[in-house]
């Protein structure tokens, strides 16, 4: 009895691990010839604390015959662990309906447990199909035009499909800070070439159109770092949000050259100071992206 109650228990434990597992083969093609191959595709779902061993080239596939198998990398997700295999396998059986299920290996530390995937059919074309017919003799053999193989095309097309999606799950916040970083550096580098050319025109000319397009420039670039109003703020709008007196005095200077009879041409380096506000204001963005914020 002591030994009937503790298969049963062994038993039990199983039936719980089992129920937390998602064992699904699926093969891609509708039918098959005698001879050609097919694409199994084999999925589990399974909790991170447990080990299953797939089956192999050693594993016996019933009427068929196993050529290779492709592995993906596991992906884990909320405590659980995602495999997929690409078995490739043919057969040579005549029977007009062909059968699979693959059986996995769970182990554990002192025991170990088979677990067993949904059944998986396929119709076999038969090429021949009257076997009673009579063949012509002394015929012409002709040259058959190599057939576009749409079936390995869709695997290939499964496969690349995979890889990238499980590339992008991987390293998708990666790829997101590359990005950021990347364009930001990318508008940083277009507005002081912007800059730089029309702070030079402002120099040699001394004309309003080239101050006015010049702070423009700089308000716009300012609002897609900060995400705040620049462009539609004056002066006294934007000193709270810069708090440094000697740009909010350059400014000042900028508004009686545009707004009033008073020209005063206004010195190179104080409107260099703009151009080093925006780029150390690109720098820190570029640091939150960094440190993912």
């Amino acid at each position: 009895m002591r030994f009937l109650g503790l298969v049963l228990l062994v038993f039990l434990s199983f039936n719980l691990v089992s129920q937390e597992i998602e064992f699904k083969i699926s093969i891609v093609e509708d039918s098959i010839k005698i001879g050609d191959s097919i694409t199994l595709i084999s999925t589990l779902k399974y909790p991170e604390n447990i080990e299953i061993v797939q089956p192999d080239s050693s594993y016996d596939f019933g009427s068929f015959d196993f050529i290779g198998k492709k592995i993906f990398p596991s992906i884990k997700k909320t405590n659980s662990i995602y495999d997929s295999t690409f078995y490739f396998l043919r057969t040579f059986e005549i029977d007009s309906i062909q059968k699979i299920k693959l059986n996995s290996i769970i182990l554990n530390r002192n025991d170990s447990l088979n677990i067993s995937s949904n059944e998986e059919y396929i119709n076999l074309v038969y090429q021949v199909e009257d076997m009673t017919s009579i063949t012509k003799e002394n015929t012409v053999l002709r040259t058959i035009k190599s057939i576009f193989n749409s079936e390995k095309v869709f695997t290939y097309f499964l496969v690349i499909s995979f890889l990238l999606l499980s590339l992008y799950l991987v390293f998708r916040k990666r790829i997101k800070k590359y990005l950021g970083v990347r364009g930001l550096k990318k508008q940083t580098k277009k507005f002081n070439e912007n800059f730089s050319s029309l702070l030079k025109n402002y120099e040699s000319n001394n004309q309003i159109n080239d101050l006015e397009s010049l702070l423009l420039l700089w308000k716009r670039f300012m609002e897609k770092l900060t995400d705040k109003p620049y462009l539609s703020s004056t002066t006294s709008e934007i000193s709270p949000l810069l708090n440094k007196k000697n740009l909010i005095t350059t400014l000042q200077e900028i508004d009686k050259n545009l707004y009033s009879n008073k020209k005063e041409v206004i010195s190179s380096n104080k409107l260099y100071k703009l151009n080093l506000e925006a780029n150390n204001t690109s720098k820190r963005e570029i640091k939150k992206i960094q440190n993912g914020k």
